[in-house]
C-alpha cells in the first residue's frame, strides 16, 4: 500500500494520474508473492505476457484503487503490465491474470486500512511534525 501524497512529496518524479489527483486514501502499490524468509522471486513467467482485456472489467477499479504515479503519467497499463511481468506471474500457479489483480482490489478492500487508523485515532495531515514528539 502506498499514500499518494507521501509518495509524490518523497519523489521528483511523481505525476499524477490522467484521471486526476487519487482520493486520500491508500493506493495498492503491488501484490508481490513471498518466501517465508522474506525475499521474493520476481519475474518467474516471461512467456506469460500482460493482456489488457483480459482485465477490461477491473479498469475503472484498478484507476481508482490502483494508480500509477510514475512519469510519465499514464493510463495505468504500462505500470500493471509490469507489474503483473515482474509479480503476478509468479503466482500464476495459484492466480491467473485476472485473479491476480481482483485478490489484490479484494485485499485492499477487505484491509480498509485508512478506516483502521481513523478508527485507532490517527488521522492524516498536511501539516509537517516534528518526529521527536512521538519518541
Amino acid at each position: 500500500m502506498q499514500w499518494p501524497g507521501s509518495y509524490c512529496d518523497t519523489r521528483q518524479s511523481c505525476c499524477y494520474p490522467e484521471t486526476g489527483k487519487p482520493d486520500e486514501d491508500f493506493g495498492i502499490h503491488g501484490l508481490w508473492p513471498n518466501y517465508n524468509d522474506g525475499t521474493y522471486p520476481s519475474s518467474c513467467d516471461r512467456s506469460n505476457s500482460f493482456d489488457e482485456s483480459k482485465i477490461s472489467d477491473l479498469l475503472s477499479r484498478l484507476e481508482k484503487d490502483w494508480p500509477t504515479l510514475a512519469c510519465p503519467s499514464g493510463d495505468g497499463i504500462k505500470f500493471w503490465g509490469h507489474e503483473w511481468s515482474k509479480h503476478g506471474t509468479c503466482s500464476e500457479s495459484l492466480l491467473d491474470q485476472y485473479s491476480y489483480f481482483q485478490k489484490a482490489l479484494d485485499l485492499k478492500a477487505k484491509a480498509n486500512l485508512l478506516q483502521a487508523l481513523q478508527t485507532a485515532g490517527i488521522y492524516y495531515s498536511y501539516a509537517f511534525s516534528s518526529l521527536i514528539c512521538f519518541i
